[in-house]
């Protein structure tokens, strides 16, 4: 499971959100520093730009090691240089992050992107010095490492290489079948697409989730976004030429990947609004814009400058009316950033930290002063000795 210390991965969490509620100003400023001095995180996570610094420094250093072994120890650069070149890389990482307790500093970033980069590459030269091309196969690789990367030290990214992956081993296996695979390719990845978003979403209710919060968000986001562009008219028409090697004038079911591009889009969004889920509705604007630019692709309406003047102005005057009327909350909605609505509230982080308390998490409360017992008979300071 995951590398990092979770007794402060938990108490971190529970700093985020109480540091929110220090902002909005429900807390006091005594109360959160009793609460981080009781809930201590030990990891190093520096700010973003020493993050990046960080990063690029750890990638020259690493690539320069590797470089000055392989010319010392005369190696030619092959499939077996690369694997011990990314199985070290490794064990740096974690040795960085469990001896080092980096977190998210840059460090074990880069660490985690070299390793994964020589083991893909390794495997990639393996396949090609053995006369073994198969996509299925590579895709097959790249998702058990990114797989076990993601699940190991929770990187954003990583579950997003991950999640593609897996959507080209059913693409590839898919496309083995044949003509009829060929034909039946939108509705599968749609169906696929589908039942990741709903297993994300039912995975929410667990505790140790927590811990992935953020790549919870990636795989939602991207699973909607597969969703919409496996229907998507130009995607569906595109890859069947390209699958086909045909070049066609339209397609079969033409009239459903039309209703599919422009109707998903509004959907989202409608359904984010009545679930109040940002991710829906972000997801739902972004794809307009999408169904927008393939209907443009197919039907010159009015020319692209005034296309994009009137759609322009739109959006400032629906934005504007939206501000204005959601100043005021309507329905459970607001334009407002309401600083404890966010994703962590989706995931029972209560259930997490009451159990995680429970286990002696804080360590013992120090000496207040006021010790109870000492009563002869009814106890708690009876006697008058507290």
């Amino acid at each position: 499971m995951i590398i990092y210390n979770k007794t402060w991965l938990t108490n971190l969490l529970l700093i985020d959100l109480v540091e929110k509620e220090y902002e909005a100003d429900r807390v006091s400023g005594n109360e959160f520093n009793n609460i981080k001095a009781k809930y201590p995180v030990g990891f190093y996570t520096p700010n973003f730009f020493i993050r990046v610094g960080l990063f690029i420094l750890t990638f020259i250093i690493s690539q320069s090691i590797s470089g000055f072994t392989v010319l010392l120890l005369g190696g030619s650069g092959g499939y077996v240089w690369l694997a011990c070149l990314g199985i070290l890389n490794y064990l740096a990482l974690q040795t960085t992050v469990k001896n080092k307790f980096h977190y998210r500093s840059g460090v074990d970033d880069a660490l985690l992107w070299i390793t994964f980069i020589y083991l893909a590459a390794a495997y990639y030269d393996l396949t090609n010095a053995a006369r073994f091309d198969s996509n299925l196969a590579f895709a097959t690789f790249i998702f058990i490492l990114s797989l076990y990367l993601t699940v190991r030290f929770s990187d954003l990214l990583m579950s997003l290489v991950a999640y593609l992956s897996c959507l080209g081993i059913l693409f590839f296996a898919w496309q083995n079948i044949g003509p009829w695979g060929i034909a039946t390719m939108p509705f599968t990845l749609m169906l696929f697409s589908a039942l990741m978003y709903w297993l994300i979403r039912r995975s929410l209710k667990y505790s140790f989730t927590m811990f992935y919060a953020n790549c919870m968000v990636v795989l939602q986001a991207i699973s909607l976004i597969t969703l919409y562009a496996a229907g998507n008219y130009f995607v569906v028409k595109e890859l069947g030429d390209m699958l086909n090697k045909t070049s066609s004038e339209s397609i079969p079911f033409g009239g459903l990947f039309w209703t599919w591009t422009l109707i998903v889009p509004l959907a989202y969004i409608y359904w984010g609004m009545l679930k109040r889920d940002t991710i829906l509705i972000r997801s739902g604007l972004l794809l307009c814009i999408a169904a927008a630019l393939t209907f443009r692709n197919y039907y010159h309406v009015m020319p692209l400058e005034l296309a994009l003047i009137l759609s322009g102005t739109a959006v400032l005057f629906i934005s504007w009316f939206l501000t204005k009327y959601l100043k005021d909350p309507k329905h459970g909605i607001t334009y407002q950033d309401l600083s404890n609505d966010s994703l962590m509230d989706q995931l029972k982080i209560e259930s997490l930290l009451i159990s995680e308390t429970s286990s002696g998490i804080g360590g013992a409360p120090s000496n207040t002063g006021t010790q109870m017992g000492g009563g002869k008979f009814g106890g708690g300071g009876a006697s008058g000795g507290f």
